[in-house]
């Protein structure tokens, strides 16, 4: 994309002779290995996340990294018993 739209028929580039035939070899041609790349780290990359996720599960943690037990606001204020150090309760 150039600053002011995609290049068209009417608006080449310097190099675009050059370079846009390579760049259609360059995709056809390198296509085969990305795919077989892509399927080779897919499996690891989930995997990672696999293992990620289990260990959230042991710790406890949820995925905003807070202790599953926790209330979402933190400590609740008011609620408590009132005695004389704790007169309202907070």
């Amino acid at each position: 994309m150039a600053p002011d739209g995609p290049l068209g028929t009417e608006k080449k580039g310097l190099l675009s002779p050059l370079g846009d035939p390579l760049g259609q070899v360059l995709d056809k041609g390198l296509k085969p290995i990305g795919h077989i790349t892509g399927q080779v780290g897919r499996p690891a990359g989930q995997a990672l996340l696999d293992v990620k996720e289990q260990g959230k599960k042991d710790l406890g943690v949820d995925d905003k990294s807070r202790k599953v037990d926790e209330k979402p606001g933190g400590e609740r204020i008011g609620g408590n018993q009132q005695t004389g150090q704790n007169p309202l309760g907070l």
